[in-house]
């Protein structure tokens, strides 16, 4: 079988890369931050071609199983993930933002999925930048407890959302087979709000799943995680999971559930 992209077409796209990295890296408009995200993306796009068009399959065994994934509910926890002054930057920037904020959405548009406000994190780049240094630093400790293998970081995902009165998130999981969400591999969730704390509920339910081809089931096992200020929760993008009802009688927005949430893509 011949392939779209041959070999010699594969050493002349990683080349250009390497040209296209060149003129990033001479664009003084572009940050050094995103100069690497951007450089590291287009040599695992080329990688990853490669990977895929060099192996032939010219006979189709239809009776072929379908591979299996279990995952666990295993999550990592980690407490006064912040500073105090950074965590109450954290607050005063949720606050001032107020306006900003809009009603989130899920991919395929389902009513009734999900209820929330967010913002975007990049819109703050300082706090971002340090938000996703901080993040990306316990990245090797949170895989290794997660037992997951280690990976080259090409993008992370970063917003701030609000839950106040009635606001929720059915069962979904971030990283849906054959999607470009598939790159997700790890979902962070930063816990924080004011004290004394003036809403109840909000858990985060964190189901065992299996993966078979493109369909996603849960089992009867989980974990549930009661948000804690100044922690954050990592666990795998695969598994399902949902935010339950979040009560707040006041319905002020001060008084919401805030996180600060995302995913590390490969």
């Amino acid at each position: 079988m011949t392939h779209p992209l041959s070999e010699p077409s594969f050493h002349q796209l990683f080349n250009q890369s390497y040209e296209i990295i060149e003129s990033i890296l001479n664009d003084s408009s572009i940050s050094t931050l995103e100069k690497a995200d951007i450089a590291l993306k287009i040599i695992e796009i080329a990688h990853h071609r490669q990977s895929s068009d060099s192996t032939s399959s010219p006979i189709v065994n239809n009776e072929a199983t379908i591979e299996t994934i279990d995952i666990s509910a295993n999550y990592v926890k980690i407490e006064n993930f912040l500073s105090p002054e950074e965590y109450q930057t954290a607050l005063e920037l949720a606050f001032a933002n107020q306006e900003h904020f809009f009603s989130s959405k899920v991919l395929n548009n389902a009513e009734e999925h999900r209820k929330s406000s967010v913002f975007v994190m990049k819109n703050i780049p300082d706090f971002y930048e340090m938000m996703r240094h901080k993040v990306l630093e316990v990245r090797p400790q949170v895989l290794e407890q997660l037992n997951l293998a280690p990976f080259l970081v090409s993008w992370l995902e970063m917003q701030l959302t609000a839950h106040n009165d009635g606001d929720f998130y059915k069962i979904h999981n971030d990283a849906a087979p054959g999607e470009t969400s598939w790159n997700r591999v790890l979902t962070y969730v930063y816990y924080f709000y004011q004290e004394p704390r003036s809403f109840y509920g909000g858990n985060l339910r964190i189901y065992d799943t299996v993966i078979q081809g493109n369909t996603v089931g849960i089992k009867d096992q989980f974990e549930t995680i009661e948000p804690q200020n100044n922690t954050i929760v990592f666990f795998d993008s695969r598994a399902k999971h949902e935010v339950m009802p979040v009560i707040c009688p006041s319905h002020k927005f001060e008084d919401s559930r805030f996180t600060i949430n995302g995913w590390i893509h490969r």
